[in-house]
């Protein structure tokens, strides 16, 4: 045990009868966090996705005008 906690309350009590009742509940909670988690996961991933493709695009441009900007200038 951490410091700060308690120990759970001997099996067979009202007590222990209620931690077991709230587990449902929290396992419920857990399962919808860790959703969600997978949801912004997910999110960053294609983030990261779009914005590599961004930066490519750009960088095609750039060369694609400085290669403009040469011609203009060997000529």
């Amino acid at each position: 045990m951490m410091p700060g906690e308690t120990p759970p309350p001997p099996a067979g009590t009202a007590a222990a009868a209620a931690a077991c009742a709230n587990c449902g509940v929290l396992q419920q909670n857990i399962n919808e966090y860790v959703a969600a988690l997978i949801a912004l996961k997910q999110k960053m991933i294609d983030g990261d996705r779009l914005l590599t493709e961004y930066q490519q695009k750009c960088t095609d441009i750039l060369y694609f005008s400085i290669s403009i900007l040469t011609r203009n200038v060997d000529y």
